[in-house]
């Protein structure tokens, strides 16, 4: 079973403030000011979102890393730019970004799902795990958290404790659910749970009956229960 548990392992890890003011008196009809930083901010935000919608990643970055540096202790900004970092394959920049963030007591969930998902691209497994069981501590609800935790899980061969994590992020999940539907049968391959696998992978061809790799794993899943 060494050759499909590595095999697995790679699939599964290729998955303000704003003030009224008149005269010294604020008044019910009097007209918000907004200071020349807080209008050059949302330039940058406006120019972000229309790069980012015409497919010029390179500027939609730039863009962002922008805003950063204009406000770099603001979580929020730090979180964006460290996705798009990552989205871009960027991985040890959008790290370097958040993990001050992520390691601060009050880091909410989506930070720490955030940078278990940077940990898990740079194949830091003890990371991925810690960071994701940090964010569903903090909002058990969290499906992609429960999904980084079950790949990193995985990873570290503690394939038992991954299904439970895969199996409660699929309850939790909102959307197309085949991702984690695909994780799930890969776990139960693992095991030897084949017949269960290759159910889930039915399924989840019968969601997304155009996705190429739920078709490819099915076919290897079939192939080992054959043997």
């Amino acid at each position: 079973m060494k050759n499909i548990s590595h095999y697995i392992v790679l699939a599964l890890v290729a998955g303000q403030l704003t003030a009224c003011q008149t005269m010294g008196t604020q008044t019910k009809d009097a007209v918000p000011t907004v200071s020349k930083e807080e209008r050059l901010d949302s330039a940058i935000e406006k120019a972000a979102i229309h790069a980012s919608i015409n497919g010029s990643t390179s500027a939609a970055l730039l863009a962002l890393e922008k805003k950063y540096k204009r406000s770099p202790q603001n979580a929020d900004i730090a979180l964006s730019f460290a996705r798009a970092l990552r989205q871009n394959d960027m991985l040890d920049r959008a790290s370097l970004i958040l993990k001050p963030f992520a390691n601060e007591e009050k880091a909410g969930a989506g930070i720490k799902t955030e940078m278990s998902m940077i940990t898990l691209a740079l194949g830091n497994y003890d990371s991925a795990e810690k960071y994701a069981q940090e964010a569903v501590i903090q909002d058990p609800e969290d499906y992609q958290a429960y999904q980084n935790l079950g790949i990193a899980l995985d990873a570290k061969e503690m394939h038992v404790e991954a299904e439970r994590a895969f199996r409660k992020g699929l309850e939790h999940w909102q959307g197309d659910p085949t991702t984690i539907m695909n994780n799930l049968a890969l776990n139960l391959a693992t095991q030897g749970f084949i017949d269960e696998a290759i159910e889930v992978l039915e399924r989840a061809k019968a969601i997304s009956p155009d996705r190429i790799e739920l078709e490819r794993n099915l076919r290897i899943i079939r192939t080992l229960n054959e043997r």
